[in-house]
């Protein structure tokens, strides 16, 4: 199946990276649509240095809305094709990336590629992140599986049927994409293990609290979206006690900076939750 791959971007400094791993692909994508949802011309130097090896590459600028799901969605707008593959603009692809996710395509309405995380960050890290979407897709909420948008396809027919992601969600949008694809669209998940893209893990302990902050105050706003529709909220008051004594004790006895990196998100995870169960008016424990 021919497939557009749509990039948001805010003009990283790793988009170069991702353009030269889609130019170096076995079977070309049929389309390339970086989305700059930053400052205006931050990726025009970048897609310019491209063009000549990626001819099918177009660059649209849309700030209306400032969340990667809203990008994600400007992108597929512009899809001329019948799949659409999301990545990210701080991953690499493989180069079998495209052929694996076109031909699984023609056979599933959506499709989670395979993520690695030892190519691009510090063993230290790695060892202590745990597993994601390595062997299957995400299914840690203990409802339907998953795909983290840096590692998603889907036909487009699906993705317009669904009306696109929701881009209210900073966070968390491509489990609730995923989640109504599946319940909205009858559409069949199913996993690339030959597509495979290496994620970018943040290195930093700010930049790692911040991520698991947000992400865990929204997935309390998607435990509240889903539960109607059969999606068990944890509400054990004792693993969440643990929960915040585990990036005390890491903090207590860190070593190193990859330490302080893990303790922050485990410690943004337990903020976030209980923002969330303020702001969005729903426990989440």
């Amino acid at each position: 199946m021919d497939v557009t791959v749509v990039v948001p971007t805010v003009g990283g400094p790793h988009l170069t990276e991702q353009l030269a791993a889609l130019a170096a692909q076995t079977r070309p994508p049929a389309q390339v649509v970086v989305v700059n949802n930053g400052l205006p011309g931050a990726a025009d130097a970048t897609v310019a240095a491209w063009r000549a090896q990626l001819p099918q590459l177009e660059l649209v600028e849309d700030r209306r809305e400032t969340t990667p799901g809203y990008a994600r969605n400007v992108g597929a707008e512009r899809a001329r094709h019948p799949g659409i593959l999301f990545v990210d603009d701080d991953d690499v692809v493989d180069p079998g990336y495209v052929a694996a996710m076109g031909a699984a395509l023609d056979e599933s309405e959506l499709v989670a590629a395979r993520v690695d995380l030892e190519r691009l960050n510090p063993p230290a890290l790695t060892s202590r992140w745990g597993s994601m979407q390595a062997d299957g897709p995400m299914t840690y909420h203990d409802f339907l599986p998953w795909s983290i948008s840096a590692a998603l396809g889907v036909r487009s027919e699906v993705f317009r049927k669904i009306g696109g992601f929701d881009g209210t969600y900073p966070i968390c949008e491509d489990t609730d994409f995923s989640w109504r694809a599946q319940l909205d669209a009858g559409a069949r998940l199913s996993f690339v293990p030959d597509a495979t893209i290496s994620y970018r893990l943040r290195t930093r302990p700010g930049q790692a609290f911040r991520q698991a902050r947000v992400w865990a105050s929204w997935e309390v706003a998607l435990h509240k979206r889903y539960r109607s529709r059969g999606l068990t909220t944890s509400g054990n008051p004792v693993r969440a006690l643990l929960r915040w004594g585990r990036p005390v004790l890491l903090l207590v006895r860190a070593r190193r900076r990859e330490d302080l990196v893990v303790a922050a998100r485990q410690l943004g995870s337990c903020v976030g939750r209980a923002e969330g169960t303020v702001r969005h008016r729903h426990l989440h424990l």
